[in-house]
């Protein structure tokens, strides 16, 4: 088998994915949703970063965007989300 990682030697690379492979599953799923969790937080904050003069919406829209691949889908969700914050508010 060849290596996935370029930066890591073979025999550590067997040995993470043994670890792996004896992880139950519940844990395995846990460890992707914190990662898909860690990445869109992230993505979120580059997105504020990067367009911090944009309203809250617009960011919104560039966020579901990113999610979604879709420009029709990012607003309508985006909406939404705007008038359940004003509902909320209210």
């Amino acid at each position: 088998m060849s290596t996935l990682s370029s930066d890591t030697h073979p025999d550590v690379e067997r040995f993470h994915i043994e670890l792996l492979r004896k992880t139950p599953l519940f844990q395995r799923l846990q460890m992707v949703a914190s990662l898909v969790k860690t990445t869109r937080h992230l993505s979120w904050q580059g997105i504020c970063e990067r367009y911090s003069n944009e309203t809250s919406e617009t960011r919104t829209e560039r966020f579901l965007f990113l999610l979604y691949k879709d420009d029709i889908m990012a607003k309508r969700v985006a909406t939404l989300l705007a008038h359940k914050e004003k509902a909320d508010t209210k």
